[in-house]
Parts: C-alpha cells; sequence; structure tokens
C-alpha cells in the first residue's frame, strides 16, 4: 500500500493538471500552484511531463502579475498533440471521426453496416479506421486507441459483450472473440461500451464548464431506446452495468392512463421507430418534412409514455437535465421536448427536469475519443 499510494496520487496529480489545462486553455505554473495546492516543485515536474508529450506548450509571454518577483511562462494547451478515433453504432448507420483531445471532429465519415444472419461483418470498419489513421499520420499526429460504441450491454471493464439479442448473445463474450477478424486488424489498444454511455459521456464533455451537468440523463430512440446517466461526473452502471436498458421495461395501460397497450409490453416496443410505422404507416427515417397535423399526432401518441417514464426517473434520481435525441426526437423537432417539459411542469410537484436537445450529433463519437484519453494518458502519466 505504502508503495502504491505514491504512484496513485502522482497518476491523479497528472490527470487534474490535465484536466485544468483542457479546460483553461493557458495556464502559468504559479497559477496551478494556486488551483490545486499541490508544490511549486510538483507542479513542474508535471507540466515537464507534459511538455515532453506534447500536451502544452511553453510560451514566450509571460503572466502577468501585480507583486514583486520574476514572471512565468505562460503554458498553452495543445489538443493536437495526439488523436483519438471514436466508433458510434446508431442503428445500420456506423459514425466514425478522429478527435482531438478538445472534442472536436477533425474528421468524420458514416457507413452504411447492417446486420445479417444475426452477425455483424466489421470487416468494413477496418477500411475507415485505416483512412483515418493515415489522416493522423498526415498529420503527424499519434493514435492513442479506438473507443467503440456498442448497441449492446457492455462490461467495459474488460471490454465484453454481456446480451445482444441482435447476435443471439446472452452471456459474457470478449469482443476480440465475438468479432475476431476484426479485433486482430485493429493497431491500438481500443476500448468498448455501450453506444448511449459514450454519447452520455460525449455529451456531459461538451458542457463540462457548467457544473451543472456534472449529473445528466441522456435519453436516446431510434430504432431502439436506451438511457444513461452521468451522477457526479461519473457514468453509472449498475452491478451488472445493465444499467439504463429501460427499453425491456414492461408497461401497461393501467400505468398510463389514455394510452391503449391491451397487456404488458416492453416500453422500446411502444415508442420506438417500428412503433410509430405501426400506428402511422410513417417511416420517420424517410420521411423528414412530415405535415404538420401528422407530426402532431405522433407528438401526442409519444408524449404520455416519455412523460411517465422521465418523471419517474426525476423522482428516483433527482436529476434536473436531461438531453432527448435520437432519430425520433430529431426527426420530430422542438415540438416533441417542448410538449413533454409542458408535461413535467403538472406531474413533477418541486423540481422541474429540463428537456433539452443534443449539443452535438457526434455526442457519441467525441464520448468514445474521451474515454479512450483518459484511459491512454493515465497509462502515459505513470511513466
Amino acid at each position: 500500500m505504502n508503495q502504491y499510494m505514491p504512484r496513485y496520487l502522482k497518476t491523479k496529480n497528472r490527470m487534474m493538471i490535465f484536466d485544468l489545462f483542457r479546460n483553461q486553455h493557458l495556464m502559468s505554473r504559479a497559477e496551478l500552484v494556486r488551483i490545486t495546492g499541490i508544490s511549486f516543485p510538483t507542479v513542474s515536474k508535471i507540466v515537464d511531463k507534459l511538455l515532453e508529450l506534447g500536451i502544452v506548450i511553453e510560451l514566450e509571454e509571460t503572466e502577468q502579475s501585480s507583486g514583486a518577483g520574476r514572471k512565468g511562462h505562460l503554458l498553452k494547451f495543445n489538443p493536437r498533440a495526439c488523436y483519438a478515433i471514436g466508433i458510434e453504432f446508431e442503428g445500420q448507420v456506423v459514425h466514425l471521426g478522429l478527435v482531438d483531445m478538445l472534442g472536436t471532429c477533425q474528421y468524420c465519415r458514416s457507413i452504411y453496416l447492417p446486420a445479417q444472419n444475426h452477425t455483424l461483418k466489421l470487416s468494413k470498419l477496418t477500411k475507415e479506421i485505416n483512412t483515418l489513421m493515415t489522416l493522423a499520420d498526415n498529420d503527424h499526429i499519434p493514435v492513442l486507441g479506438i473507443g467503440i460504441g456498442f448497441p449492446a450491454m457492455i462490461n467495459p471493464e474488460t471490454n465484453s459483450i454481456i446480451h445482444m439479442s441482435g447476435m443471439n448473445i446472452e452471456h459474457e463474450v470478449p469482443f476480440v472473440d465475438a468479432f475476431s477478424e476484426f479485433a486482430s486488424t485493429l493497431t491500438v489498444p481500443f476500448f468498448l461500451d455501450n453506444d448511449v454511455k459514450f454519447a452520455c459521456q460525449g455529451e456531459a464533455f461538451l458542457r463540462r464548464k457548467n457544473p451543472e451537468y456534472q449529473d445528466l440523463i441522456y435519453f436516446t430512440l431510434g430504432t431502439g431506446c436506451g438511457v444513461s446517466y452521468m451522477m457526479n461526473g461519473e457514468l453509472w452502471y449498475g452491478a451488472t452495468h445493465k444499467s439504463g436498458e429501460i427499453g425491456n421495461m414492461m408497461i401497461s395501460s393501467c400505468q398510463i392512463p389514455g394510452t391503449e397497450v391491451p397487456e404488458p409490453t416492453p416500453f422500446e416496443q411502444l415508442i420506438n421507430l417500428d412503433a410509430i410505422y405501426k400506428h402511422f404507416q410513417i417511416s420517420l427515417q424517410q420521411n423528414p418534412g412530415l405535415p404538420e397535423s401528422i407530426r402532431e399526432d405522433i407528438i401526442n401518441y409519444l408524449c404520455p409514455y416519455l412523460s411517465f417514464t422521465l418523471s419517474n426517473i426525476s423522482y428516483l434520481l433527482d436529476i434536473q437535465h436531461c438531453v432527448l435525441t435520437g432519430i425520433v426526437p430529431l426527426a420530430l423537432g422542438e415540438g416533441l421536448l417542448q410538449k413533454i417539459q409542458d408535461t413535467l411542469r403538472t406531474t413533477l410537484t418541486q423540481n422541474t427536469l429540463l428537456i433539452e436537445p443534443s449539443i452535438s450529433r457526434d455526442a457519441g463519437i467525441i464520448g468514445a475519443a474521451v474515454t479512450v484519453f483518459n484511459k491512454r494518458l493515465e497509462v502515459l502519466f505513470k511513466d
């Protein structure tokens, strides 16, 4: 334990100062000492490590100081010291991006990747990843790793798939076994997690300067539905990594008055794209320009289910911010969010849950990349 603690504290101190640079962009050694309370010699050692890795650059410009003494040089964060590749599955489309350390997608691509016979052929991803790796080489920027947001129950600690009905996976299987051919082509470390959790991570990262978003509900609705929770700045996984699988909740008419559910039905089957097509004979993916009357009918149909669920989540977790996104909310527009918000004001007697759109269409890619940076830099900072 005595040998472990100094290494642990060194790594955490380096990550803390890295986060400060990522948020503030321009700082001095003296300012870091004031903010962190870490001694000047220790701060200088950490800065030296960041300079060595190219994560910060020392400028000729000095900090402004009203006191006596030598002025220190300013240090500038270099977001393109390294890249990460983020991958997000969304229905039958896969989005890929080469992301810098500020969460900016320098290069983004999307490909069509349908499942065939309960199998996903990921070989098409290999070509796209190699293209992004080549672009990074052309920029002379190393790629630290790949984050893969996968549409399944995931154990991120072991890079394993716990459950994926579309591939008939019912017991935990390592990703490298389920997709051995694809995994063998990866030349950098990869990190696996549920696609919704990575999107929640990305959304919280993009809002990181506002402390209110340390607690966040991320709700996505499309071919399926899923929720992820950010609490105190950390994703909540639950005891067996199944947190947020609300599509499996059983819903009946006695729970939600005014709805027509003849018998208990999985929540996902009532509100996803297939359910909307069944009720309205409308494909939201193929008909983005809906007549206003049909749009209103779909919103009125979805609102009781979504308001009921979000109201219960709010009472259970006491989180005040919810991002509602995905193929369905994006197709229906602001009217869906406003209808749910108005309904919640009548059901939540004290705190109001704020329903908000996503801040970026690339949140899943960004969250995957941010996870790569956090995990890989922790390893680099141990050296």
